[in-house]
């Protein structure tokens, strides 16, 4: 008979096997088992899925004419399995396709080529950036290890030379995912034809664009593109080019901490910008086999691992002739010497406030763990000439240049215990956006989104002004209606104000400038962990007078429960991939003063959703300040939300909304947060340094106070633990706790006596006995 103490030692033998599992690196076999598999398939379906491709021809797709690429993956990865195995059967298999490739317009109008200007006279056999070269890939194989007659030789020459001379005739240029294709297509083209006439044409043109890209930092702000330049990349880096040294550029080894910080429990990096759940992701794999073997960090072979073992293992029956490519190309990367570690750490930055402009809140590396990614990304100065070009070239309005979306402030992913509790909007239902700018505009994402004017809320009796019992109620504007346009994004800057890490917290704060609209915007972070809660203050300063409608979002699948400023709310699916939990979010509001509370439907993420949200419409001098308060709990379905809600409380503070605070009450530990929302009120004098005092910026937060930019403490029974940022002092009931000793600062600008002046701390956080 089993007892419950071996029942428990078997479930924890099982999870440990589950947890090496998902830790373990990818083994040759293992890789080889899906690629061979995969080949195999592929060729004894060729024929039939040629039929099927040709069943399914569209004259009307908008990209004009376009061959299966089925049949160039497995060009590509016959050449790379026969690169691994010397066996000669992929190298002909890799050929016949080749030589075939071209018949494929024969399945076309005759005429068709005058459907598009760029075609000129024919239809070139390879027309699309994607596949154009991994057809030239195969052909470099072949041309090292194969035999191939004259007329072998000129055909697929053909196929090559006159699709660079069409690929050269559209011009797209950047830092970006389909430049780097272009010019790893136009450059591998020059290097296997180097006598041909146009040869000098293509390379001038694909060296060009490479410059642009190698070690320079990419100006896309979309984890599903980041994926498709960076595979472009490592392919030229490593099949045209030859040529190690961009892995010992600076940026390169930025990105492979960058992608890797990003890690979320789901096994991928969250999908923001244009992207969605797993976008690229066998792109991913080779990336980080790459990045693990040339920098020997094991770290990067357990992200490939996650990938790997959440997608493929055990092996599904269908597989992917594409993935498999790219599983094989991540073989020939590899260094399998080399074992899988996971990523030790908590909350961090990623990396930096220039060009990452990323925090990831997170308790651990595994499956369970807690995991919220805030996106303050903004287009920023760099790569300006890139950008311009592309806004003023083709049809992309409605992107952060380019592929981004208007998420700047926004919260991307949030996971507990393996389930997704909060996501991002999608990538577009239509082209080039879908209606409104779906999902790329702010109103899709979880952030503060702002607009010009005063939305009307109606008139209801009781409730609004000018309805009386004589006169009939009017509606209002819908949220979604007022907020609501084409969706063409809109230039902001975004600055990091702050990010720490403490014992029992973790925090950033940063900022939305719009300088058209005439308001700023900082978000503020507090991540609770002890209890796993995220208590957001979000704070709009008006920069100029004016009228303004200020709605703080956030989005959900499905509402189970709600009241008066709280909404118990879970995801079940995104779009065809089931994530149903019995773990719920808790959305409160515990500051609902003025704001007006609703929930409307959008279809976001392919799928229809719910929209939650507070909002005010209100006039606004220069430096008045709007806040919002949402205390996000994860909780399971078994927990009572009523306890929970009690459980939260906010303070009364005088200089409200110059300073905001509430407390978090447990039973046995009270937690408390707050925060100076006017970081400069306090600033009171110019003649001198330094330009505040201690008076002068006090706040009470309760038994605190403390002139802090930030406090957090934690009290029980017997311990008072706090920590301030940007402070002279903090007492509590009157009784000092920690004050900072005044200095001589000296060189007053109007050549006055220098008295002593207190400088603020950076932080300070200790535990003193009650």
């Amino acid at each position: 008979m089993m007892t419950k103490r071996s029942l428990i030692a078997g479930l924890v033998l099982l999870l440990g096997i589950e947890a090496n599992a998902q830790q373990n690196a990818i083994s040759k076999s293992e890789y080889m088992a899906y690629i061979t598999a995969a080949a195999e398939h592929g060729w004894s379906d060729l024929e039939a899925s040629r039929e099927r491709w040709r069943k399914n021809i569209d004259l009307e797709y908008v990209f004009g004419y376009n061959p299966p690429g089925n049949d160039i993956y497995l060009a590509a990865l016959s050449a790379n399995i026969y690169e691994i195995t010397k066996d000669k059967k992929y190298l002909d298999r890799a050929r016949e396709i080749l030589l075939y490739y071209g018949n494929f317009r024969d399945d076309f109008p005759p005429d068709f080529h005058k459907t598009r200007a760029e075609y000129g006279d024919y239809l070139p056999a390879l027309p699309n950036i994607f596949t154009f070269g991994k057809y030239v890939h195969a052909y470099a194989s072949l041309q090292k290890h194969g035999s191939l007659s004259k007329k072998e030789r000129e055909i697929i020459d053909e196929n090559i030379a006159e699709s660079a001379d069409y690929l050269i005739n559209f011009q797209e240029w950047g830092p970006m995912n389909r430049a780097m294709l272009r010019a790893e297509g136009l450059l591998y083209g020059a290097k296997v034809l180097p006598d041909h006439p146009n040869q000098h044409k293509w390379a001038m043109l694909g060296q060009a664009i490479a410059d642009d890209n190698w070690g320079q930092w990419e100006i896309e702000d979309a984890s599903g593109y980041n994926a498709i330049w960076l595979y472009s990349l490592l392919g030229y880096a490593s099949y045209v080019r030859e040529d190690e040294s961009l892995y010992r550029t600076p940026v390169m080894n930025y990105y492979f901490n960058y992608f890797l910080s990003l890690m979320s429990p789901a096994g991928i990096i969250p999908d923001f910008g244009d992207a969605q759940w797993g976008h690229s992701w066998t792109r991913m794999i080779p990336f980080f086999e790459k990045g693990a073997a040339i920098n020997n960090d094991p770290r990067l072979r357990w992200a490939a691992a996650q990938y790997f073992r959440k997608y493929l293992d055990p092996m599904p029956e269908r597989k992917s002739m594409f993935a498999a490519l790219n599983l094989s190309d991540a073989y020939r990367w590899a260094n399998f010497d080399l074992s899988a570690e996971a990523p030790t750490g908590g909350s961090q930055e990623v990396l930096d406030d220039i060009v990452g402009k990323k925090v990831v809140f997170r308790n651990g590396w595994d499956k369970n763990s807690t995991y919220l990614l805030h996106n303050y990304r903004d287009e920023g100065d760099g790569g300006w000439l890139f950008r311009e070009y592309l806004r003023t070239t083709i049809p992309v309005e409605e992107e952060k240049m380019h592929h981004g979306h208007a998420d700047e402030n926004s919260v991307v992913l949030l996971m507990k215990n393996n389930t997704v509790l909060l996501h991002d909007g999608g990538y577009r239902d239509y082209m080039p956006s879908g209606p409104f700018g779906a999902f790329r505009a702010d109103y899709y994402h979880n952030r503060i989104a702002v607009r010009d004017g005063k939305i009307a809320l109606g008139q209801k009796d009781g409730e609004w002004r000018y309805a009386t019992k004589k006169q009939a109620a009017v509606p209002g504007q819908s949220m979604l209606d007022f907020f609501r346009n084409s969706g063409a994004y809109r230039q902001v800057r975004t600055q990091k104000i702050d990010f720490l890490t403490l014992e029992h917290y973790d925090m950033t704060r940063t900022r939305v400038i719009d300088d058209h609209l005439g308001y700023e915007m900082d978000r503020v972070i507090n991540y609770v962990k002890d209890l796993d809660w995220f208590v957001v203050f979000d704070i709009v300063r008006f920069t100029k007078p004016t009228y303004l409608t200020m709605a703080n979002l956030w989005h959900t699948r499905k509402i189970i429960d709600q009241g008066p400023g709280w909404y118990v709310t879970t995801y079940d699916s995104l779009r065809n991939v089931d994530v149903s939990s019995d773990e719920r979010l808790l959305v409160h509001f515990p500051y609902r003063m003025r704001l007006h509370e609703g929930v409307e439907m959008q279809k976001r993420y392919w799928q229809d959703e719910h929209a939650i949200y507070q909002l005010i419409g209100r006039h606004g001098y220069l430096n008045d300040l709007q806040a919002f308060v949402t205390v996000l709990i994860p909780h399971s379905e078994q927990q009572d939300v009523q306890k929970l809600l009690a459980q939260v409380e906010m303070l009364d503070i005088e200089q409200f909304p110059a300073a905001v605070g509430l407390t978090i009450n447990t039973g046995t530990k009270k937690y408390l947060i707050g925060a100076k929302l006017d970081m400069q009120k306090e600033l009171i004098r110019d003649w001198r340094r330094p330009m505040y005092t201690y008076d002068s910026g006090k706040i009470q937060y309760g038994d605190y106070e403390t002139d802090a930019y930030h406090l957090f403490v934690v009290e029980d029974a017997k311990n008072i633990h706090y920590a301030i940022t940007g402070a002279v002092k903090i007492t509590h009931k009157g009784e000092v706790l920690h004050r900072q000793i005044p200095a001589k600062f000296g060189l007053s600008f109007d050549g006055s006596p220098d008295p002593p002046g207190t400088g603020k701390l950076r932080y300070w956080e200790e535990e003193v006995e009650k």
